[in-house]
C-alpha cells in the first residue's frame, strides 16, 4: 500500500476518499496522488465563444490554488503528488492511468444513494475493471469499531476461488496491521431462497455436514494465507443480506470483497454475488480484482 491514488471530490464536498487516504498514507509511510477531475461538458458544445483548449486551460489552473490548499489542511506528505485533469470519464482516465504506472490502492468516495441501493455507473466500471484493489468509502452515521470484514466466497471446489479468498484475506491482513484493527472472516451457505431460484430442490439434511465442511475450508484459507483472524462468521441465506448483517451488527469500518469470478448460467441467472453484496452495503468496502 505504498503508492495510492486518491480521487478527489468535488471541491464544495467532503473530502471522504481524502481522509482515508491519509489515514493509510501515515500508517504505511505511503505515497499519494490526489486527481481532481475539473471536466466540463458544455466545453465541447456548439456555439461556445472560447475554444476549448481555452477552457480546459482556465479550469484546469482554477482548480490547482485549490489543491495547494487542500494539501495544507490536511497535512499531506511532503512527496504527495496533485494534479487537475480534464477528462469525460473519471473512470476511462483511471483504468489508462493504472495501465501505466505503478499504483498498490485506488481510494475513491462512493456515488452511494443510501436507501435506493447500489453505486454510481462510476463506481460499478472501476468495480469491475480495476486491476489493483478499489477502496470505495462511504459517510455513514454511525461510529465505526476497528473491525476489518473478509467476506469470503465458499465454493470450495472452485480453484479461481480459493485463489480469490486468498488473494482477500492477504489484503486484509496487511491493512488490519496497518490500521491497528480486528480481521474477521464471513461466509455464507446458499440458503434453500437461492437454490429455489435456481430451480433446484434445497436439501434439508446436511446443513450440519455443510457448515462443518465450510469451517475446514475457511480454517484451511486463513492458515494458508497467513491471515490473522480473530473470529469467523458463518451465516446461511441470501449472501447480500446475511454478509452485511454481520458487517452492519458489529459496526465494521471496512467490509473486503473479491470481484466474481462467476460465470455461465448461473451468473445469469442471479447475478454476480459479489455484485450482490456490494450493493446491499453500507460501510466502506474494498473490491480485492
Amino acid at each position: 500500500m505504498k503508492n495510492i491514488l486518491v480521487i478527489l471530490d468535488k471541491p464544495k464536498h467532503e473530502q471522504i476518499a481524502l481522509q482515508r487516504a491519509v489515514e493509510l498514507a501515515k500508517a504505511a509511510s505511503g505515497r499519494l496522488h490526489l486527481v481532481s477531475f475539473a471536466y466540463d461538458p458544455r466545453a465541447t458544445l456548439p456555439g461556445v465563444h472560447e475554444t476549448p483548449e481555452e477552457v480546459v486551460k482556465a479550469m484546469v489552473s482554477a482548480r490547482e490554488p485549490w489543491l495547494e490548499e487542500l494539501c495544507k489542511q490536511h497535512q499531506l506528505p511532503a512527496d504527495t503528488v496533485t494534479e487537475a485533469v480534464w477528462h469525460y470519464s473519471i473512470a476511462n482516465w483511471t483504468i489508462e492511468t493504472l495501465a501505466k504506472d505503478s499504483f498498490d490502492l485506488v481510494i475513491k468516495t462512493a456515488q452511494k444513494q443510501f436507501g435506493h441501493g447500489g453505486y454510481g455507473s462510476i463506481d460499478w466500471q472501476l468495480i469491475e475493471r480495476s486491476p489493483v484493489p478499489l477502496w470505495l468509502a462511504v459517510a455513514t452515521p454511525w461510529v465505526k469499531r476497528e473491525r476489518l470484514v473478509a467476506a469470503l466466497d465458499p465454493t470450495a471446489d472452485s480453484l479461481l476461488h480459493k485463489e480469490l479468498n486468498q488473494r482477500v484475506l492477504a489484503v486484509g491482513n496487511r491493512l488490519a496491521q496497518l490500521l491497528n484493527a480486528r480481521l474477521e472472516a464471513v461466509a455464507c451457505l446458499p440458503g434453500a431462497g437461492v437454490l429455489e431460484e435456481l430451480g433446484l430442490t434445497p436439501r434439508h439434511d446436511n446443513t450440519e455436514e455443510q457448515q462443518r465442511a465450510l469451517r475446514e475450508y475457511l480454517d484451511s484459507a486463513i492458515r494458508d494465507s497467513d491471515a490473522n483472524c480473530s473470529e469467523v462468521h458463518l451465516v446461511s441465506g441470501k449472501p447480500a443480506r446475511e454478509v452485511n448483517r454481520v458487517v452492519d451488527r458489529n459496526k465494521a469500518r471496512l467490509m473486503l470483497v473479491g470481484r466474481g469470478v462467476r460465470k455461465g448460467a448461473t451468473g445469469l441467472l442471479l447475478g454476480n454475488t459479489a455484485e450482490r453484496i456490494l450493493s446491499k452495503s453500507n460501510s466502506d468496502v474494498l473490491i480485492v480484482p
